[in-house]
């Protein structure tokens, strides 16, 4: 992965209905093997397929509640049928029109060319040499790698730096760093509202991000720190993002990935095992001759695998 993009990472929305079929046609998953299992923060039940999950039968005026984590994302980005190339802009024109509310929206900036360093973000944070909305600001380190917050968990919006290869336990020498957006409510609701009229993700991302946090260069003849000039690593960063003019989904990369580390890291023990013990083509004819059903999910990584010329 070399190039830089921008993704949404989170949704979540709730929506005065009772009936949860209507937030999946919504979400254009209409054909999908939705399990029913227990609900959460007081829905007493709930749709769920691949980190989507769609909360309901909770006191009659709480309505309906959908979760998308970064997952989730991603299998409604593959898998719905709303317009390919605007899936995104779609679906937040449904909310708006039918008055949802959207209660979080995470929108992130990848980083694998090597515009951001980490370390020197954490040092010019212990420094000083920046200018936030926000008083709250923490720095973590742990064996997952290093990140950095500005803005408090509650809060409206909230900046998180940090270093996604570390946490992926990526290849030595591998770049990505993220810096993600966390919005709530009325700012989440916003965003949505932006990229529904028409700016683009990158203008979105950089009107919110220049707004609440820049990294700047001291000017000691100048007493108001936020005219200082901007630190060259976070201009350009806010330059790469906002001349991404659309979405771009993560492609195959993502999902391959984890379907190699699923089938190899987790499953790999027990398919080796049972090879040696039925033998290879006893093996392949069960797997090609199972009666479960088929996920819709790996279908789609298949065409879209298939599809790349390799």
């Amino acid at each position: 992965m070399d190039d830089n993009i921008i993704i949404y990472d989170w949704l979540s929305f709730t929506y005065k209905t009772n009936d949860p079929y209507y937030i999946v046609s919504v979400l254009g998953l209409d054909d999908l093997p939705w399990e029913s299992v227990k609900g959460a923060h007081g829905y007493r039940d709930r749709l769920y397929f691949n980190c989507i999950s769609i909360h309901y039968n909770g006191r009659e005026d709480m309505g309906v509640w959908c979760e998308m984590s970064g997952q989730g994302c991603r299998a409604f980005e593959s898998l719905s049928d709303l317009p390919e190339g605007s899936k995104w802009e779609t679906l937040f024109e449904y909310i708006r029109q039918d008055h949802m509310h959207i209660t979080r929206l995470d929108v992130a900036f990848d980083d694998h060319s090597g515009l951001l360093d980490i370390n020197t973000i954490i040092l010019d944070t212990r420094m000083k040499e920046y200018v936030s909305k926000s008083d709250y600001w923490e720095i973590l380190e742990s064996s997952k790698g290093q990140s950095l917050q500005f803005g408090s968990p509650s809060s409206e919006v909230l900046i998180r730096i940090y270093d996604k290869a570390a946490e992926r336990n990526c290849d030595t020498g591998t770049h990505w760093i993220r810096c993600e957006l966390q919005l709530r409510r009325e700012r989440a609701a916003k965003f949505a509202e932006l990229v529904d009229q028409g700016l683009t993700i990158g203008q979105a991302y950089c009107g919110v991000v220049v707004n609440y946090l820049r990294f700047v260069d001291p000017d000691e003849l100048d007493s108001n720190r936020w005219r200082w000039p901007i630190k060259e690593y976070w201009g350009e960063m806010l330059c790469h993002a906002e001349a991404i003019k659309l979405y771009q989904a993560p492609g195959i990369e993502y999902n391959l990935d984890r379907c190699k580390k699923y089938v190899i890291g987790q499953a790999g023990n027990a398919i080796s095992a049972y090879i040696d013990c039925v033998g290879k083509d006893r093996f392949f004819y069960e797997l090609k001759t199972r009666t479960y059903n088929r996920n819709p999910k790996y279908d789609h990584l298949v065409k879209m695998y298939k599809s790349l010329e390799i």
